[in-house]
């Protein structure tokens, strides 16, 4: 091979490997900021902190991971199912939802709280459905009689979820209507439809959903603007709630002027 062809292979062998590493580099960033599983340092405190739910309590296994959780079963109430956000423990949820006189099911994704495995959208929408219909064939429910909740990440969760079990309602909390283009809006000048580990397309699964939704969104969501939220109420074929809270921001919503009425009333309470 003549010289000033040596050297330019290994100029674009060089370049190749750098693009390569910094894409790598990206990939990890990114998915980092999808997945942000809060894991406690004292697992003791962590039990004793949540100790008025451990009667509750319950492990799941799938596919290797132990997946941390509360089953609070409420006979002759709707089963309400949470599904948190990309940084949140799930736990932090019971006291806010034990005024609500529905039974619940919250638990934690892959890698947060005291879960083990490592996140993915195909694990978690796995782990997901199955834990769905194994405490709905434990309990001795149908589909129509659950509320799914979703906040955020756990709002692509939810609104999949929906799209394949015929529930009693959906509720989502500050939604997208994918997480591709929520990341587009915030990556602009990145491929990130190449870099980001997992898309979530919320508004792909809405025409499939047959329930009435509700929508909870904020004005002035500095994480998912609120044009996500009412581009998948778009997506929607059956009825939907939408309604906006002006001036909240993604993790202040909770604190906005009608949010608990809003919430209760979407919940049938």
């Amino acid at each position: 091979m003549p010289l000033m062809k040596r050297k330019g292979w290994k100029i674009w062998t060089t370049v190749l490997l750098i693009a390569g590493m910094v894409l790598a580099c990206t990939h990890c960033s990114v998915r980092s900021l999808v997945y942000l599983p809060p894991q406690p340092k004292d697992k003791t405190a962590y039990l004793q902190k949540r100790a008025e739910w451990e009667p509750h309590r319950r492990t799941f296994q799938r596919e290797g991971a132990s997946l941390s959780g509360w089953l609070i079963e409420k006979k002759g109430q709707p089963l309400l199912v949470y599904y948190g956000g990309n940084a949140m423990d799930i736990s932090m949820m019971l006291p806010y939802l034990d005024q609500f006189p529905h039974a619940k099911l919250l638990v934690n994704y892959r890698g947060y709280g005291l879960s083990t495995g490592s996140p993915t959208e195909q694990a978690i929408m796995g782990d997901s459905l199955a834990i769905l219909d194994d405490v709905l064939k434990e309990t001795g429910r149908t589909p129509d009689d659950v509320i799914l909740v979703g906040q955020s990440l756990g709002s692509g969760v939810a609104t999949q979820i929906a799209s394949v079990r015929n529930v009693k309602k959906l509720v989502l909390l500050v939604p997208f209507d994918s997480l591709l283009e929520t990341a587009r809006d915030l990556f602009p000048y990145l491929p990130v439809k190449l870099i980001l580990p997992d898309h979530f397309r919320s508004d792909l699964a809405a025409p499939k959903v047959s329930c009435p939704v509700s929508i909870l969104a904020a004005g002035s969501d500095e994480v998912i603007p609120p044009a996500h939220a009412k581009r998948l109420r778009d997506c929607f074929s059956t009825p939907v709630n939408y309604q906006e809270f002006p001036g909240a921001m993604h993790n202040t919503i909770w604190h906005s002027p009608g949010f608990d009425r809003a919430f209760a009333k979407s919940i049938g309470y």
